[in-house]
C-alpha cells in the first residue's frame, strides 16, 4: 500500500510533472478519458481529482489509478519509452496485489520490477531513485515469507482506523471505551438481533436488521446444506476451465448466503427460449427437457418463473445488474480456449426438478461484446488493454451463464480514435479475487 501506491505512484507524478509531461492542460483531457471508464465494485472511481492535479489521492484511489486508470490516460501523454517503463511498475502491481498469487507470478513481478527500476535510473537520473524502489526488490521476498501482499497490507487497518474516528465521543476522558463500545455493538448487532428469531415474527426480524444497517450473520455462519459441500478447487477450476461445462447448480460458497431474492417473476419469451435451449445444451440432452406449454409426462418440465437478485458476492468479487466481467469459453472449432467480456443483464435463480428432487440453479443473463474484426490490430494490448466491437444482439443459449463461470470483473470505456471512426470497447482486465 504505501510501498508501491503512495510511495512510488504518487512520485512517478510529481517527476512527470518536473518533466512537463503532465500539466494544466491534459491534465482536463485525462480527466475526460478517466470519466468515461466503468469501473467494477471494489475499486475507487477518480472523479475529479486528476483535474486537480491528483491532490488529496487516497491509497485506494492510488490504487485504481495504477491498475485501471493509467495505462489508458497516459497512452499520448509520455513518450512511448516512458510509458513502456510505467507498464512494468503497473504490471506488477496486477501481479503483486492479487489476493492470491503463485511462485511463478511473484518471480514475474520482482523482474518487471527490477527492469522498472533500473530502465527508471537511465530515464530520469540516478538522482530520482528513492529508498522505495530499492524495497521493491524485496516484496517478492516478503510474499514468499508471509504470503499474499493482500492478506498484510494496510487498506483493512485504515479502514477500521476511518470507522473508529466517525464515531461521536464526549471529547473528554474515557473515549477508547466508548470507541471500543460502539464498535462491539455495530459488529455484533446483527447476531443480537437473531437472538429474537423464535419471539419476533420474521417481518420485525427483517426491520430491524434493515434500519440497523446489519446483516443477519447467524444465518450466513450457517447456511444451507447446499452450500456445506462447496468445493474451494471446483469453483476455481470451473472458472478457469471451459471444458469442465457448469450446470449452474453447483454448491455455492456459504459467504454468498443468505441470498436476497426479489419476487418471483416471468421471463420474457426470447430469454425463456435461451434458458430452455442451455438446459439441452449443458445436461446434452435435447429431448429431456421440454418447453413448459408441451410438456410430456416423460420429460422435464422447464418453467418460465425465475427470482432475479439485485446483486451477489463470490469469495469477494461482487456482480450485479450491469456489472461488466469476463469468462472463458473454447473458441469456434477449436480446443483453445479464450476468455471473452460482458455484461450481466441481470441474475437470477431458477428451479427445476428432476427425479423429483427439486434443484436450484444460479444464472446470470449476458451480452456479450463483439470480436474487432481485425483482431491483429490491438494498438493498446502493451499497456494491457483490449479492444472489442460493441455487444452482439444475437440470443442463444450462450446468453446464459453460470455464476460459477465468471471469472473476474472488468473495468470498460467505450472509445474512437478518430472522430470519424465507429466507437470501440476498451477492455481493461482485472486479476481474480478469490477471498477463501
Amino acid at each position: 500500500m504505501h510501498n508501491l501506491y503512495l510511495g512510488t505512484a504518487k512520485r512517478m507524478i510529481q517527476i512527470w510533472r518536473e518533466c512537463n509531461y503532465i500539466n494544466e492542460k491534459n491534465q482536463l483531457t485525462m480527466q475526460e478519458l478517466a470519466n468515461g471508464i466503468v469501473v467494477p465494485c471494489g475499486y475507487a472511481r477518480i472523479t475529479k481529482k486528476i483535474a486537480d492535479g491528483f491532490s488529496f489521492m487516497k491509497a485506494d484511489e492510488w490504487k485504481s489509478w495504477c491498475v485501471i486508470y493509467s495505462s489508458f490516460v497516459l497512452k499520448h501523454v509520455l513518450p512511448a519509452k516512458n510509458l513502456e517503463n510505467w507498464i512494468l511498475f503497473v504490471d506488477a502491481c496486477r501481479l503483486l496485489t492479487k489476493p492470491s498469487i503463485n511462485d511463478k507470478e511473484i518471480d514475474e513481478a520482482h523482474s518487471k520490477l527490477q527492469l522498472f527500476c533500473t530502465r527508471f535510473q537511465t530515464l530520469y537520473g540516478k538522482s530520482a531513485v528513492t529508498p522505495n524502489m530499492h524495497l521493491h526488490l524485496h516484496l517478492g521476498e516478503c510474499v514468499y515469507d508471509f504470503g499474499p501482499i493482500y492478506a498484510f497490507w494496510l487498506f483493512s487497518f485504515e479502514r477500521y482506523n476511518g470507522l473508529l474516528k466517525n464515531i461521536e465521543t464526549n471529547q473528554k476522558g474515557g473515549f477508547e471505551s466508548t470507541m471500543m463500545k460502539r464498535f462491539l455493538e455495530r459488529t455484533y448487532i446483527g447476531s443480537f438481533i437473531q437472538s429474537f428469531v423464535n419471539h419476533l415474527p420474521q417481518f420485525a426480524i427483517d426491520f430491524l436488521h434493515h434500519i440497523s444497517n446489519s446483516q443477519d450473520q447467524l444465518a450466513a455462519l450457517h447456511p444451507s446444506s447446499t452450500a456445506s459441500t462447496f468445493s474451494l478447487s471446483d469453483f476455481v477450476e470451473y472458472s478457469l476451465n471451459p471444458r469442465h461445462s457448469a450446470l449452474g447448480c453447483e454448491p455455492l460458497p456459504p459467504s454468498v448466503f443468505p441470498i436476497k431474492l426479489d419476487q418471483r417473476i416471468t421471463m420474457c419469451k426470447r430469454h425463456y427460449e435461451c434458458l430452455l435451449e442451455f438446459y439441452r445444451h449443458a445436461y446434452g440432452s435435447h429431448d429431456l427437457f421440454d418447453h413448459y406449454s408441451n410438456c410430456e409426462s416423460n420429460q422435464i418440465f422447464v418453467n418460465n418463473r425465475i427470482e432475479k437478485m439485485k446483486r451477489i458476492s463470490l469469495l469477494g468479487q461482487e456482480y450485479s445488474s450491469g456489472s461488466y466481467f469476463r469468462a472463458y469459453y473454447l473458441e469456434n472449432n477449436s480446443e483453445d480456449k479464450a476468455v471473452f467480456p460482458g455484461r450481466i443483464l441481470y441474475l437470477f435463480q431458477h428451479l427445476i426438478t428432476i427425479n423429483e428432487t427439486v434443484i436450484t440453479h444460479t444464472f446470470a443473463f449476458v451480452e456479450w461484446y463483439s470480436s474487432y474484426s481485425s483482431g491483429s490490430y490491438q494498438p493498446m494490448l502493451n499497456e494491457g488493454i483490449e479492444l472489442w466491437n460493441e455487444p452482439s444482439s444475437v440470443l442463444n443459449y450462450e446468453c446464459i451463464i453460470p455464476v460459477y463461470r465468471l471469472y473476474s470483473p472488468i473495468a470498460i470505456a467505450k472509445y474512437r480514435f478518430t472522430i470519424t471512426s465507429e466507437f470501440k470497447r476498451l477492455v481493461i482486465p482485472l486479476p481474480q479475487k478469490i477471498e477463501a
